[in-house]
């Protein structure tokens, strides 16, 4: 998924910025990794501090983001609480900007303003993130000292970075020097605090530019191939087979049914006509707008046309479980946008859908 890109990217900027920093020595794994492993997984229980000069040069040229850059980094260290600030100087440019880096535990913040942007413009600018994302994500976010962007990093896959770290080394040179201080173990690491306000979820934004993603051409899904089942434990999912426009394929995350798939497997002439497929998530997977009428209980779409600068609303009737509008496959087919086929009913419900053009 693009949006996992995302999350790989951001915190590649940061340990971009902190690859010197790694605690323990070991051949058989360049220092980026150990430093991951360190901070992001808490291996190292020891307290620390250190200090660092960190040199990054572009190997491509660049009109919108200097040559180089260079980083003033210190903080410190202990179990599952890291703390660092990272500064940005050039005499000749007259910039000097701060930040700061905080993680503990599964949380990671990050202080958003002017060398965020700065950390944005490395990434766009050298390839890692095209327009339309770096867009989107502006659009979400403020470049503003008050605010933080939060990352939740129970789940985070460190062997994503394999082929990230390969495309820094072809694109950044990177010099540095780091002290570290083991001695002094008296430092206190103070309570995080934040504003609730101006925290900004990663996973919030990863969900609304991931649905504006889906509407536009090269980004959007061309064919879902959907699979439909019901488990020993009589719990019904929906598995999807989804291929981008582009060709990319990708095994969606199963999805849970609210409604009674078995009823709907064990007649199989009722199969256009059950009330089985959730609206919301369908739709939306495919692009379309989803809204819900709470004067006359009812979901819909908004479709644009030539004539309604807005679109306008078209209602389906489905069946209202729990919060969640299912519909049939004969209202799918009734669409003009989609061709729905390879209908089959069996032990499992298959069928496609497929984009117009």
């Amino acid at each position: 998924m693009k949006m996992k890109k995302i999350i790989c990217f951001i915190i590649t900027a940061v340990i971009l910025t902190t690859s010197v920093l790694s605690l323990t020595s070991c051949d058989s794994k360049p220092d980026i990794y150990v430093l991951i492993e360190n901070i992001l997984q808490n291996k190292d229980g020891g307290f620390y501090t250190f200090d660092a000069e960190l040199n990054i040069k572009i190997k491509t040229n660049s009109d919108i983001i200097p040559d180089e850059l260079n980083f003033i980094i210190n903080g410190k260290g202990e179990q599952d609480i890291v703390m660092l600030n990272l500064a940005i100087y050039d005499e000749s440019e007259n910039l000097d900007i701060k930040t700061g880096i905080y993680k503990q535990g599964n949380m990671l913040y990050v202080e958003l303003n002017d060398i965020s942007r700065i950390i944005f413009d490395f990434l766009y600018s050298t390839g890692f993130l095209d327009a339309q994302v770096r867009f989107l994500f502006d659009d979400e976010i403020e470049y503003d000292t008050d605010f933080v962007l939060c990352f939740d990093l129970t789940d985070f896959d460190l062997s994503f970075f394999d082929k990230y770290i390969k495309n820094i080394e072809k694109v950044f040179t990177v010099n540095s020097s780091v002290k570290y201080d083991f001695e002094d173990n008296n430092v206190d690491f103070p309570a995080l605090f934040f504003d609730e306000e101006n925290l900004v979820y990663f996973s919030d934004i990863k969900t609304k530019i991931e649905k504006e993603l889906l509407k536009l051409p090269g980004y959007r899904y061309y064919e879902l191939y959907v699979v439909m089942e019901v488990d020993e434990n009589k719990n019904s999912f929906m598995n999807i087979l989804a291929t981008r426009e582009t060709g990319e394929t990708e095994i969606l995350e199963k999805y849970k049914l609210d409604c009674d798939l078995a009823k709907a497997m064990k007649n199989h002439d009722s199969i256009y006509t059950e009330s089985i497929i959730p609206m919301r998530y369908l739709w939306e997977l495919l692009g379309e707008t989803v809204g819900w009428d709470s004067a006359v209980k009812k979901a819909y779409l908004t479709e644009k046309t030539e004539k309604t600068e807005n679109g306008k609303n078209v209602y389906f009737d489905g069946k209202l479980i729990n919060s969640k509008t299912y519909i049939s496959l004969f209202q799918i087919m009734t669409h003009g946008d989609y061709n729905l086929n390879f209908i089959s009913v069996d032990e499992y419900i298959e069928f496609k859908i497929t984009r117009k053009y």
